[in-house]
């Protein structure tokens, strides 16, 4: 928790206390701003249910987190249409949405008059299509309906090879294997988020019989005895705070930034080599 707090304060530091210098980014940098703002929001909400003893919500917004920074370097790094294209999505989904809902029940649709139907439908129409260089046009969107039709995994590595062209150090795909995958399972509710709550028989060695597969327990933890998953979940969200931290010192070349990171990332390690150096010790003496 004394980690969070320290990289929550050097976050705030650097997005809220004071003016940042944009350096060559124009339009795309207050969009991917605001996305680095909203993350930081997110650590800060983690904290509050990791202490709530709400640990796998806590896990889920780890995801929510990840995906706001790695959308908020792609859109910085690879510049104005990116950033375009993320905010044009607004308009094309809401009347989309819009659409869908009144198709299957009318009655909860927002009682929009006929004049604001119709600016909703015209920024659809404005928004669906993308004017090219040479004239031509093109659907805005495309697999899924979403902003990009590249996947994040995708955009994380566009990020990092973007930073290896300028010279800079890029770890935003080992952010993605390291907590965006385990924590979406608690977003998307999947089995491992609930597996926990669910015991089955003593020898988990063997394959279970038909009797044994009826025979299993629920129990439905609200606040979790093994805090295991709200441990994990800070420890997922303090490596992508400190990500950010490294992204922009050096992308912004904010040198008390990246002095701050790199002097939290010496302690650490001294911390780390310290635990396992005394572990050794610590057995001898339960021995």
């Amino acid at each position: 928790m004394h980690d969070s707090v320290e990289l929550g304060r050097a976050l705030q530091r650097l997005l809220w206390s004071r003016p940042i210098k944009t350096g060559s980014f124009g339009f795309e940098f207050a969009v991917s701003y605001v996305l680095f703002l909203r993350a930081e929001r997110s650590l800060a909400s983690i904290r509050t249910l990791v202490r709530s003893g709400l640990g796998d919500d806590a896990m889920a917004l780890v995801r929510v987190m990840v995906e706001k920074i790695i959308t908020a370097e792609y859109i910085l790094l690879v510049g104005w249409e990116a950033a375009s294209d993320y905010i044009q999505y607004l308009p094309f989904s809401e009347w989309r949405n819009y659409e869908d809902l009144r198709l299957r029940n009318p009655k909860l649709c927002h009682p929009y008059t006929p004049d604001q139907l119709k600016q909703l439908q015209s920024a659809h129409d404005t928004a669906k299509t993308k004017i090219l260089p040479n004239g031509t046009s093109k659907p805005r969107y495309g697999r899924g309906n979403d902003w990009t039709e590249i996947s994040l995994s995708k955009r994380a590595k566009k990020v990092d090879q973007l930073l290896k062209e300028r010279h800079f150090t890029g770890s935003t795909e080992t952010l993605f294997d390291a907590t965006y995958k385990k924590s979406a399972a608690y977003l998307h509710g999947s089995f491992a988020s609930i597996g926990r709550s669910i015991e089955t028989r003593e020898n988990e060695d063997q394959p279970p019989s038909d009797a044994e597969l009826q025979k299993i327990e629920v129990g439905l933890r609200i606040r979790e005895k093994a805090p295991q998953i709200g441990l994990d979940a800070l420890k997922a969200a303090n490596l992508a705070a400190f990500q950010v931290l490294a992204f922009l010192s050096q992308v912004l070349e904010d040198k008390k930034s990246r002095d701050w990171a790199s002097s939290y990332a010496r302690k650490k390690m001294k911390r780390s080599k310290t635990k396992t150096e005394t572990k050794p010790e610590q057995k001898a003496k339960t021995l």
